[in-house]
């Protein structure tokens, strides 16, 4: 086949999906009977979470200052984070602290070097070298946003209902589909720490 043949088949085989994608989307505005407003893409929103530093960025900034704007946007604690690990025998997998010569049983808390959550590991996160976890709840339990998590059969539904919830409130949300392309996480941030926990209002006005 040559290269123009190549080209052409390439082209179809995008022009095909991006119908497909386009009758989907359809499928489900229809379904969640949104409105105009509910259904338009969620504007820039960078200017609101970063009066301060970093100050907005953009694909042409140097990657220290995209790492600094990922941890200031999932701004958790940073005397501890998770690391993700898997039993490939059981398949058993989940997240455990990071302990400076790995995690074992059995040793107390206070004999455990918890690993601190520095840039150099946000660096490595977002790279791809490391999956890690964050412990969003900051002193006097207070978070600086939430995460919504939705499995099961009707996981996007649940997940598209609550976005459509939001922006009715007029909550700036964001969708992410997960690691297993089966459930999703809808993504609330705050311009400043508020109250963690059931003190959440505007996730749990969205959820309500």
């Amino acid at each position: 086949m040559s290269g123009s043949d190549t080209g052409r088949a390439d082209l179809a085989a995008l022009t095909a999906e991006l119908a497909s994608l386009r009758a989907e989307n359809g499928r489900l505005l229809r379904l969640l009977n949104l409105t105009q407003r509910e259904a338009a893409p969620p504007g820039p929103a960078q200017a609101g979470f970063f009066d301060a530093p970093p100050g907005p960025v953009h694909a042409g900034s140097p990657p220290k200052v995209k790492v600094a704007f990922f941890g200031a946007l999932f701004a958790a604690r940073t005397d501890i984070y998770a690391v993700r690990w898997e039993n490939t025998r059981t398949g058993q997998k989940g997240r455990l602290p990071a302990v400076r010569g790995g995690w074992r049983k059995g040793v107390p808390h206070a004999e455990r070097d918890y690993l601190p959550l520095t840039a150099e590991v946000v660096s490595a996160h977002l790279s791809g070298q490391m999956h890690i976890g964050l412990y969003p709840l900051l002193d006097g339990d207070r978070c600086c946003w939430l995460a919504a998590d939705f499995d099961g059969s009707a996981a996007m539904l649940d997940a598209l209902n609550y976005i459509k919830a939001a922006r009715a409130l007029g909550v700036p949300a964001r969708l992410e589909v997960s690691r297993s392309g089966t459930s999703a996480h809808a993504w609330v941030f705050f311009h400043r720490p508020g109250p963690g926990g059931d003190g959440a209002p505007p996730g749990n006005r969205a959820a309500a």
